[in-house]
């Protein structure tokens, strides 16, 4: 029994090593050592016109700052490629193989100056994306995340496009002419949102409260349940309907029609549409 276990420990010895030893070339490493790498990069603005991220499994935080280049700042046993491809800047995560134990806690930090107007585009496979920083007016940006949350404050954009597999999706003070919103199993907070947007959830519950609606709603909703809190002054026309699930109300419509599982209502001139359908689960409108 005693040489079993010697033996073992010798070879636990060599394999503690030998990580040690390939971790120095770029391989495997034992995470509860806390052993960590940084990297980082740095570009120019003149001629970048697009940000592309993929993070894969990492934490991807974007801040907003009153700054001259775009910085990226990486944390953890991981790999940074930066290149410049054409007018794309292109930020590549690749996590080392055979990491045991997975203690490290990986995070890239990419900082944004406020001047910067173009694309962003966010991939992480189940990790954590995050905007934030305020006054950052963006063309087109693009949020995708597997199993991790995804949020963001103060961000104004032409187009947005989030999407989350299992995910949660939280979207505070974002301003957007077009906004699509895709989850497939997960949470959705809406806070302070405004544009035409496109809600879509396989499963999952969703809060939007809105203090102005100024463009068309639309709210596609499998399996979950939905609470909409609208402003008093809202000119609105909205219609919901539910096949298995029951709509409840307590916002004042000028013009109402209701029943368990539909409900068609107005308020000042019906300008801005909402629409809203669920296959399953209960609707309530504030």
């Amino acid at each position: 029994m005693k040489k079993t276990i010697g033996k073992l420990m010798i070879l636990a010895g060599i394999l503690i090593f030998a990580c040690f030893i390939y971790n120095g070339a770029g391989g495997f490493s034992f995470g509860g050592f806390n052993q960590k790498a940084d990297h980082t990069a740095a570009a120019s603005l003149k001629g970048i016109s697009a940000i592309d991220i993929n993070a894969k499994s990492i934490t991807v935080n974007i801040k907003a700052e009153q700054r001259d280049d775009i910085t990226a700042e990486l944390t953890g046993n991981a790999r940074l490629e930066s290149a410049e491809k054409g007018n794309t800047l292109q930020l590549t995560v690749h996590p080392k193989p055979f990491q045991f134990f997975f203690f490290q806690n990986n995070e890239l930090v990419v900082k944004v100056p406020y001047e910067y107007k173009d694309d962003l585009s966010v991939i992480s496979g189940s990790g954590n994306v995050k905007i934030s920083g305020g006054r950052l007016a963006l063309n087109k940006v693009t949020l995708s995340s597997g199993s991790g949350t995804q949020k963001v404050d103060q961000l104004q954009a032409e187009e947005l496009e989030v999407q989350g597999t299992s995910g949660n999706i939280r979207l505070k003070d974002v301003r957007t002419a077009e906004g699509d919103i895709r989850s497939t199993s997960g949470n959705t907070e809406l806070e302070n949102v405004t544009g035409r947007l496109n809600i879509k959830q396989t499963s999952g519950d969703l809060r939007a409260s809105f203090s102005a609606v100024d463009a068309p709603l639309s709210i596609k909703q499998t399996s979950g349940n939905a609470k909409l809190d609208l402003p008093d002054d809202a000119d609105i026309s909205l219609e919901a309907t539910s096949t298995s699930g029951s709509i409840s109300h307590s916002f004042s419509f000028d013009q109402i029609s209701s029943d368990k599982r539909t409900l068609t209502g107005k308020n000042g001139n019906g300008k801005n549409k909402i629409d809203i359908s669920l296959t399953s689960g209960n609707v309530s409108i504030e």
